[in-house]
């Protein structure tokens, strides 16, 4: 396997600014707003702080032992790339698209459609999802010009649980990280063209994404970022992708920002921390599949402010 190295946190820009200190002689605010903005205050120097290393970046590693992968990762909430996983997994080497019509066939599916004419087809997935038989959307979706048109999303796995679970025997269990005790133990599939794009965003839940087919980029913020991306709404950000050539001029508090560049390929394993931002673009006809089901506590949504 070839090797790969995962290159030290990219920089927007090479300036961090700060903003100035305030004066006695200013009104205090509401304790409400002051307690906000002494978060606001500390998320971002501690930020700084880590800026300083030169060698803060996600690691890949080859093997992971269930300790390490406890302490170091998990409970630091920290990522880390898994080369080579899940390689051996017979799904990474049988599952093209003629395969996967083969073994689901013209099951109907949930997936979702029309996206690339809405900029906000990620915060109105209900109103994007639609029913197609499943040999169709592989069809669609193998196209050269498929783009991000039509997707099979996490969103959509409880409704194709029946159809795609004929595609189970191609699934081993990485039995170090994950339980067998949860409602969907073979994870949540996502299936779409080269061009399928996740806008940046965090999740509720720490992710373990497992690249079985085809490649993907994945761009990763830390938790810290948190104050300075634009976060407008529920889990989502202004800013739907950090590659626009206009986006420092469109946001300008990114400017600073280290932003880690993460190159999955088939039968890697990318662990996702809880909070940390990120987006996902497809390179090739790809299919993944992301677990929550940890064999440590995962249910901080269960507290999340609804707000």
């Amino acid at each position: 396997m070839t090797e790969r190295r995962i290159p030290r946190p990219v920089q927007l820009a090479t300036e961090v600014r700060t903003d100035p200190g305030g004066s006695a002689s200013h009104p205090e605010p509401p304790a409400e707003t002051a307690s906000a903005a002494k978060l606001e205050w500390l998320m971002r120097s501690l930020e700084q702080l880590r800026g300083l290393s030169s060698t803060l970046a996600i690691p890949r590693k080859d093997k992971v032992p269930t300790d390490e992968f406890r302490d170091l990762h998990y409970a630091a909430n920290w990522p880390v790339l898994m080369a080579g996983a899940v390689e051996r997994w017979p799904a990474v080497r049988r599952w093209t698209p003629d395969y996967l019509k083969a073994v689901v066939g013209n099951a109907p599916v949930q997936v979702q459609v029309d996206r690339t004419a809405d900029p906000d087809f990620e915060r109105r997935m209900a109103d994007h999802a639609a029913t197609l038989p499943f040999d169709a959307f592989i069809d669609r979706i193998s196209r050269p010009d498929a783009g991000n048109e039509a997707y099979m999303t996490a969103y959509n796995s409880a409704q194709n649980a029946q159809a795609l679970a004929p595609l189970h025997a191609d699934l081993d269990f990485l039995g170090a990280y994950l339980s067998r005790d949860a409602d969907r133990p073979h994870g949540m599939m996502w299936i779409g063209p080269r061009g399928a794009f996740t806008p940046l965003h965090h999740d509720l839940t720490n992710n373990l994404l497992l690249q079985l087919v085809g490649r993907k980029v994945v761009l990763m913020a830390p938790p810290g970022e948190t104050p300075r991306l634009y976060n407008d709404h529920h889990v989502y950000s202004r800013i739907r992708d950090l590659t626009a050539p206009d986006v420092l001029a469109r946001f300008p508090k990114l400017e600073g920002v280290r932003v880690h560049r993460v190159a999955l390929d088939p039968g890697d394993a990318l662990f996702i921390p809880l909070g940390w931002w990120h987006q996902v673009s497809a390179l090739d006809f790809s299919v993944t599949i992301t677990h929550t089901n940890f064999l440590w506590p995962n249910d901080a949504y269960a507290t999340y402010p609804r707000t």
